[in-house]
């Protein structure tokens, strides 16, 4: 028979070493949960912080320490975003750079690319979304909530990545017969970034330089039917220069015009209009389909003669 001040040792040590594994076991399966999607990182590092805090308060001698899984983090704010418009309406918002990430390295002098949400390179403005009052976009989001026509971001736009532009949501159809105000209230989604920040609207800088063509480097889906828009500083919000484009192919810039299309009314982007540029983005219009738009990503445009 154990001696009493024996048993009561190892009763001690074993009650501890379970109470050490139930604390454990939330904070491994929390990280094993992350390894499920990288959609989850922010909430669940949330759960590994306020998981280990919890220990060290409860043991005063147990701490817990579990990679993110990321490389590298950071978080850019600035304001100033505000959509280009589409043929069919506007819509303002200013955004912030918010997804975290290394730093990106612009190629060449003529080059646009994203660095957590901010243009990087010839353009130095922040990334925004736009999009119609039925449309609907799920990514991203604000730091406030869900970005709609409504409630654009004007805070901080929280980008699912570091080096591009991305966004997922829903188009509805049009209806069979369209009339004018379908196509206000369902013109579609759009990613665009200003030339500067602040804006050109607001004392920043326009493009500056005279260029003949564009690309547009781009995936996810859709990648077909997509509209290359730009918008000239000086010129009504809702004036917007469009024409279809096929992404990783130089474009004309002479083939931007007010219509997207040949239609006799339309005013074509001119020579002069080209570095009075302050907007540039890409946009999913509505068809007589729903679209679902699924992490379609603006990663650069290039300029060129």
């Amino acid at each position: 028979m154990l001696p009493r001040i024996l048993e009561r040792a190892i009763s001690f040590y074993l009650e501890a070493n379970i109470f050490y594994l139930i604390l454990l076991l939330p904070v491994v399966e929390g990280a094993q949960t992350e390894r499920e999607g990288d959609m989850n990182v922010r909430f669940l590092s949330k759960i590994r912080t306020g998981l280990a805090v919890t220990a060290i308060s409860l043991c005063g001698i147990i701490t817990l320490t579990i990679d993110s899984g990321c490389a590298s983090s950071g978080n850019s704010e600035g304001g100033g975003g505000s959509s280009a418009g589409s043929s069919a309406g506007s819509s303002a918002g200013s955004s912030s750079g918010g997804g975290g990430g290394g730093n990106v390295t612009c190629s060449g002098a003529d080059t646009v690319c994203f660095s957590n949400g901010q243009a990087q390179g010839l353009m130095t403005g922040w990334g925004w979304v736009a999009l119609g009052k039925l449309d609907s976009i799920t990514d991203p989001v604000c730091d406030t909530g869900a970005i709609t026509k409504d409630a654009p971001c004007t805070t901080s736009t929280m980008w699912n990545s570091p080096s591009a532009l991305c966004v997922s949501g829903v188009i509805p159809a049009l209806p069979a017969s369209p009339v004018q105000q379908d196509y206000d209230d369902n013109w579609g989604i759009q990613i665009g970034v200003n030339t500067s920040e602040p804006p050109a609207e607001n004392g920043g800088s326009t493009l500056g330089k005279s260029y003949q063509y564009i690309t547009y480097n781009v995936d996810g889906s859709p990648t077909n039917g997509l509209r290359g828009e730009i918008h000239v500083k000086g010129q009504p919000e809702a004036t917007t220069y469009c024409t279809t484009i096929t992404p990783g192919q130089k474009f004309a810039l002479s083939l931007f015009n007010t219509k997207c299309w040949g239609d006799p009314s339309t005013v074509a982007l001119t020579d002069a209009d080209i570095p009075n540029i302050d907007k540039v983005g890409i946009q999913v219009s509505s068809t007589s389909t729903e679209i679902k738009v699924n992490n379609l990503c603006l990663h650069s445009v290039v300029f060129g003669n």
